[in-house]
């Protein structure tokens, strides 16, 4: 199972390595059979386990609110242990003093209890949560099993499943694998049998209203707790998913796919079908934007059907990215979007602090928002820059061929690597491609790029460019005429390079990576201002009037920020000196009457936004105040090198609408409306003043 952005990671406690060799020659499967009884939150279960090739000492885990009645085996002794606060641990140990592998062994474990483990709580940065198990049938509860809960899971191994299940009529099941059921007496009597090995499988369930397309041979599905007016609309951009990534990347792995509506907050991507919180499945535009369902389709592909090894490095998260969230674009001629997502990307790799940087080879999993900037947005601009050098089909060759070898197998960057580098073995006849990728992977560091001279003399072009450290990258330069303009691009690799070009038209301008093209070291006027970089720099907050009506509300959110790993010093606007505020950079909550210091940081609002105390006005627009947030990242008041961010907002009763403003943390400015949830009424992105932009950019006269 793979998880979108957010990766809670304490369901995977491994122990036991394998090398990839040992993962084609081990087999498992497991035949599972349990009861559910969801109005008591019971399992009953049996699980026969056959191992081929089997180690002399297994290990496996399950919860701990379930009790075992029984291992039955003939190959092993066994002691059960505590493992965590969630599990047991099984170990078996041969009953034979070998050292050797036992050919062939066969495991029966018994088992029952009951299974209601409540989600975790989340906050403004963990938005999606997890449980170890749980079976409900209340209203807004319902059936999440993951491994180790309805069955003993082999640690790291790969297994082939067969379950069957029996559950009350009116609750449906959904796992991987081909699926039977019949209904004897309101009993509803499931089998499920996957097709290739899996490195784990998760059953869901609810009272869920289905509704299925088929397309090509394969079954697209919906299964929500109430009836959705866009359920046609998700079916329509799953088979749309299909089309698309089907052919970048080969077959897809699997007879179905379905989206299943969950009772907490998840993204999850499991093989086959995905698990979507009803209040994302209630936003169309934010589920359909790249990134999201999309994002969960691929993982059919990488990560359910090639898996990772996450303590040997985890890729599958930065080609899941790179695929969904950023090609996508690519795939719609959204080209916008691709530059947006090339941006942010690069705005997140930028402002990561040094002491949570480390390369992406050693990437694992995501446990806070630092992992994530460099397993998926790092890892996947690694993916762009190895895409840029060996073109479009040399790359979708090469993964269609990584998809077909290794599916029902765990790969490894080296696996990746391998492809490409068959496929493309020298750039420019020159540097190994190989080479080029383990530089990227291995390093903590990006480099910058310098535009250190530029002459023409009529239509040739010379440029000088310093590049630091010693990556090998593809440098888009634009070149720009009065009524004709022209992108080309260059390997490069020195320190210090030349190009020499001649065009066919009168270039006026030359600049260099104009759409960020390239992972490196941005400039400061490259950077828009947003919430994200405000945030790493540490800042001073500056509460309201301790007696305005809108202290209390600001209170409670600096008090879900410090939950949430934000700490930052607070002072009222009434006590910060002027110093401490051209020291720091400023996060300044409540409004124009009761902060003064807000009240002076409006006057750099962008000429398109009016705020007062009665109405708002963008874009045209109009709406009071009263029924609006902001979130305005902008120019500091007395420091162009600190950052300054506006929460504006007005007779707010609690702090929930405030909570919607930590998902535009990636956006300049953003206004939202109180009563209406969706889309922003407004947003825009807001750069620092520069007029000098050399570093990058030359005109000639």
């Amino acid at each position: 199972m793979k998880y979108s952005k957010i990766y809670i990671f304490f369901l995977f406690a491994l122990t036991l390595q394998i090398n990839h060799t040992e993962a084609q020659t081990f087999s498992c499967l497991h035949n599972i059979s349990i009861t559910i009884i969801p109005d008591s939150s019971y399992l009953s279960g049996i699980d026969e386990i056959t191992i081929n090739n089997s180690a002399p000492q297994l290990e496996f885990r399950i919860l701990r609110s379930m009790t075992i009645s029984e291992i039955s085996t003939s190959d092993y002794n066994y002691k059960i242990d505590s493992l965590d606060n969630y599990y047991n641990k099984i170990t078996l140990s041969s009953k034979k003093q070998i050292k050797k592998n036992i050919s062939k062994a066969i495991i029966q474990i018994t088992y029952k209890g009951k299974i209601y483990n409540l989600p975790d709580e989340i906050n403004l940065t963990q938005r999606h949560s997890n449980s170890a198990g749980i079976i409900s049938a209340k209203k807004d509860e319902g059936i999440y099993l993951p491994s180790g809960s309805f069955y003993p899971a082999l640690t790291d191994e790969l297994s082939n499943y067969k379950i069957q299940a029996k559950i009350p009529s009116e609750f449906t099941l959904i796992t991987s694998g081909e699926a039977k059921v019949i209904v004897n007496n309101n009993i509803k009597e499931y089998t499920f049998q996957t097709k290739f090995p899996m490195d784990e499988i998760t059953l869901v369930g609810g009272r869920y209203v289905e509704k299925s397309k088929v397309y090509d041979g394969k079954t697209f599905s919906i299964y929500t707790y109430d009836s959705t007016s866009q359920a046609d609309t998700y079916l329509d951009a799953s088979i749309n998913y299909y089309k698309l990534y089907s052919n970048l990347f080969g077959e897809y792995p699997y007879q179905t796919f379905s989206i299943v509506d969950n009772f907490f907050a998840t993204g999850f991507g499991m093989p086959g079908y995905t698990l979507l919180s009803g209040k994302l499945l209630n936003m169309p535009w934010v589920t359909l934007s790249p990134g999201s369902l999309a994002h969960e389709f691929v993982h059919n592909w990488w990560g359910n059907s090639v898996y990772t090894d996450n303590e040997k490095g985890n890729w599958c998260e930065a080609l899941t990215t790179f695929s969904a969230n950023y090609y996508y674009n690519i795939l719609t001629n959204n080209e916008n979007g691709a530059i947006d997502w090339r941006k942010k990307a690069l705005l997140s790799i930028n402002d990561l602090p040094q002491a949570k940087n480390y390369p992406v080879i050693k990437f694992k999993y995501q446990r806070d928002m630092f992992d994530a900037v460099i397993g998926y947005d790092k890892g996947s601009f690694i993916f762009y820059e190895i895409y840029k050098l060996i073109g479009k089909d040399n790359f979708f060759n090469a993964l269609k061929s990584f998809a077909t070898e290794f599916r029902g197998k765990q790969a490894y960057w080296k696996d990746l690597i391998d492809k490409f580098s068959k496929t493309y073995p020298l750039v420019n006849n020159k540097f190994a491609l190989n080479n080029i990728i383990n530089r990227w992977l291995n390093s903590d560091s990006i480099p910058s790029i310098k535009l250190v001279s530029a002459k023409k003399e009529g239509n040739n072009v010379s440029i000088n460019i310093h590049k630091s450290n010693d990556f090998v990258l593809s440098l888009p330069i634009l070149y720009i005429g009065d009524n004709k303009s022209e992108k080309l691009y260059y390997v490069i690799s020195d320190e210090n390079t030349t190009i020499n070009q001649k065009l066919d038209f009168d270039v006026k301008k030359i600049e260099l990576d104009p759409n960020y093209e390239v992972l490196r070291h941005l400039y400061a006027w490259e950077k828009p201002y947003n919430f994200n970089r405000t945030l790493a720099e540490k800042p001073v907050i500056i509460l309201p009037d301790k007696n305005s009506t809108d202290y209390t509300v600001a209170s409670q959110l600096v008090q879900n920020m410090k939950e949430s790993g934000w700490d930052f010093p607070v002072k009222f606007a009434n006590e910060i000196s002027e110093n401490e505020i051209r020291d720091n950079s400023l996060i300044i909550l409540g409004n124009s009457r009761n902060n003064a210091i807000l009240k002076n940081a409006l006057k750099n609002l962008p000429r398109t936004i009016e705020i007062n105390e009665e109405n708002t006005r963008y874009n045209d627009k109009e709406m009071p105040t009263k029924e609006i947030i902001m979130l305005s990242n902008q120019d500091h008041p007395s420091n162009s090198d600190k950052l300054c961010t506006i929460i504006y907002f007005d007779g707010l009763k609690n702090i929930e609408p405030l909570k919607r403003l930590f998902h535009y943390q990636s956006y300049s400015l953003v206004i939202l409306g109180i009563n209406k949830t969706g889309r922003p009424l407004f947003n825009m992105e807001i750069f620092p003043f520069v007029t000098n932009k050399n570093e990058l950019q030359s005109e000639f006269k």
